[in-house]
């Protein structure tokens, strides 16, 4: 029997693996996941299509029209979850136990989606209380490069919809605004040698230490200079170095990771550029021989905020009865989405607080008002 609760579709899902293959090589993406989210959506008397992203990694979509095309609403979420190393519950046993589903994705994202699934299933069992299209957009890649949305309004094209949600979980507080997150390699280059003759070597290890110390001082003055309403600041961070071959070795390679956050009107090339230059001073601190390269970015992510006195953000913050929207510093798919003009918030049911942890779970109660939520927007944004 098809699956038709919040609970039981995402524990459907928590069951299937999908971690994302940038963090597992060995994972197969979110395929099996997609296969399941198909086969129920014809189950249950969708429209369903898959748009390939990546070789055998696809978006899914679940769509039903309602006596009209528009106005168009999009529910968004994602497939693929982060790895698994380190937790400490089944990640795909989907246990549920003291009033929590527990497992990989639970929060992020697959009881969001899973809400998002049943809230359209209720809404199509009910069509006199609401009149358009409604699209459930299931999306791979979230949690690395977002290729998956990119793909999906690069087909698009002008068949945008008119308001979208992201599902990312908010504890069901209405978000109109997300930072937005820039990341690079730097790599300092220096010259191997026997750790017994250290003075014949350039340790790429003593200079990426001089430029992290540079860096450091440049996220806790020059970006903290950088500042919006209800964001913060722009912040920096160092999230991953690597370096060297042996201890007996004077290493000639170092690497580390460059998270920065951005803020509306930060433009991300300046930047970068910023942190570029402050490369030649780190030459006055190393041996001759020592070299620093910049890789270009591997995620450019713009932020995004939508007006509080838009349509889609009062009418959200009045179905909620939430007094007012709010703006949070994690990225997500939204932000592409605002980038075509589309209006979009982000809400869903469960914790960020809860993503990717070591026993991420979502409880059972945001389960059920997370498809209430979503069922009675869709019924408010598109009324019959």
């Amino acid at each position: 029997m098809t699956p038709t609760t919040s609970l039981d579709i995402a524990q459907s899902l928590v069951r299937i693996p999908s971690v994302n293959p940038d963090y597992d090589p060995a994972s197969a993406g979110e395929g099996a996941v997609t296969a399941w989210i198909e086969n129920w959506g014809r189950a249950n008397g969708f429209t369903v299509w898959r748009q390939p992203v990546l070789p055998g990694r696809e978006n899914i979509f679940l769509q039903f029209r309602n006596g009209a095309d528009h106005p168009h609403f999009m529910l968004n979420g994602h497939t693929d979850t982060v790895g698994v190393g380190g937790m400490t519950v089944a990640p795909f046993g989907g246990e549920v136990r003291d009033g929590k589903l527990w497992g990989r994705g639970a929060s992020d994202m697959k009881g969001p989606l899973a809400c998002m699934m049943a809230a359209a299933l209720q809404l199509k069992c009910s069509p006199t209380s609401w009149r358009g299209t409604l699209t459930v957009a299931c999306m791979a890649d979230e949690e690395f490069r977002f290729r998956g949305v990119t793909a999906m309004l690069e087909q698009m094209g002008d068949a945008l919809p008119d308001f979208a949600v992201v599902g990312e979980p908010t504890r069901l507080r209405v978000v109109r605004g997300c930072k937005g997150c820039l990341r690079f390699a730097i790599h300092a280059l220096g010259r191997a040698a026997h750790s017994s003759k250290p003075h014949e070597g350039r340790s790429a290890v003593v200079a990426m230490a001089h430029a992290i110390l540079t860096l450091e001082k440049h996220f806790a003055t020059r970006l903290a200079q950088i500042a919006a309403l209800g964001f913060g600041t722009s912040t920096g961070s160092i999230g991953l170095i690597s370096g060297g071959t042996g201890v007996n070795i004077v290493p000639e390679r170092c690497t580390i990771q460059v998270d920065i956050r951005l803020l509306p009107n930060q433009d991300w090339r300046t930047t970068h550029e910023e942190i570029v230059r402050l490369s030649d001073g780190w030459l006055d601190q190393v041996p001759d021989g020592v070299r620093f390269q910049f890789d270009p970015p591997s995620v450019v992510d713009p932020s995004f905020e939508l007006s509080a006195l838009h349509p889609l953000a009062t009418t959200a913050c009045s179905v909620l009865q939430q007094p007012e929207s709010d703006v949070v510093f994690f990225s997500c798919d939204a932000s592409k989405i605002a980038a075509h003009g589309v209006p979009v918030i982000v809400l869903g049911p469960g914790d960020i607080a809860q993503a990717h942890t070591v026993d991420e779970f979502i409880s059972l109660k945001d389960l059920e008002a997370g498809t209430n939520t979503y069922a009675r927007l869709a019924a408010a944004l598109m009324p019959g």
